[in-house]
């Protein structure tokens, strides 16, 4: 089994919940930690917990991390799945580690730790400047950038800074960008399959997605996050090609710009192809566990 850690801003978009519910159902992956960052994170930490006890996996930890990003400010606008939340029901307590002091020693005690990261990347950052033998002890798949698109990925946007002192830290990295995770699309027929199942855990799942329908107006979830889980144990899936890859913190109209270039000295393997017909028969089949 690989041992992974992922950091989330589950909450909003609803990839968050549907990749955390992925990999606990993937038995490739052991799942030592989840981390929560960016905004809100103590309630995001009660939907992590929520879901670990759907699952039946309330012995993972849980941290709570990080609430602004290293420039800049604090996000104060709700979190709209929340509303799957009920005050009455009794959940796990959050670790008594914050979430960079969770990642340190999760990392530190694991062998060939995967740290996957599905939000921005403040927590992570803000670990390895704390500890920076973590870039030579884990290794890290970020659900973050983008290659061929003129735009800041969100991710990244959210805190630009963070983004660069992680791909500047000398870990190794795959980036799973919107050039290969906007080709994974849940569509009508899968959603019908999840609502069918009518498992605790689909259910769940489908109430996240139901308040993140209401919410957004957004009706058929892409699967950034998950799409980052699985290529933590299946790189088969995409197409990667070794870049140097930079983040852009001080344009006027491209900050958080991920920037490539083919050089020698190349950090980051980047994903620019994925089977996606393959990948969301993998996703489907694991999260209704047929």
């Amino acid at each position: 089994m690989i041992n992974i850690l992922i950091d989330t801003d589950i909450g909003d978009d609803v990839d968050d919940a549907l990749a955390i519910g992925f990999a606990l159902s993937c038995p490739e992956l052991d799942v030592k930690a989840i981390t929560t960052v960016y905004g809100d994170t103590k309630t995001r930490a009660k939907l992590v917990l929520k879901l670990l006890k759907a699952f039946g996996r309330e012995d993972i930890p849980v941290g709570v991390g990080i609430k602004r990003p290293l420039l800049g400010k604090e996000r104060t606008d709700q979190v709209n799945q929340a509303v799957v939340l009920d005050e009455r029901e009794i959940l796990a307590a959050p670790s008594r580690q914050a979430a960079v002091d969770l990642i340190i020693s999760q990392v530190m005690a694991c062998e060939h730790p995967i740290i996957v990261t599905i939000g921005p990347l403040t927590n992570v950052a803000a670990a390895l400047v704390k500890e920076p033998d973590l870039a030579r002890k884990a290794k890290l798949v970020m659900m973050g950038g983008a290659v061929n698109r003129q735009q800041a990925e969100y991710n990244v946007r959210c805190d630009p800074e963070a983004a660069r002192i992680v791909l500047e830290s000398g870990i190794q990295v795959i980036m799973v960008g919107l050039d290969v995770t906007t080709k994974c699309k849940l569509g009508q027929e899968e959603l019908n399959s999840l609502a069918k199942k009518a498992s605790p855990t689909t259910h769940l799942l489908m109430d996240m997605i139901r308040a993140w329908q209401r919410s957004t107006g957004r009706v058929y979830p892409i699967l950034h996050d998950p799409l980052a889980v699985a290529v933590s144990f299946d790189q088969t899936l995409v197409k990667m090609e070794p870049r140097k890859v930079n983040v852009e913190t001080r344009g006027e109209f491209t900050r958080g710009f991920t920037l490539t270039s083919k050089e020698k000295a190349s950090n980051v393997k980047v994903c620019l192809d994925v089977d996606a017909v393959r990948f969301i028969t993998l996703f489907m089949r694991r999260i209704l566990k047929v």
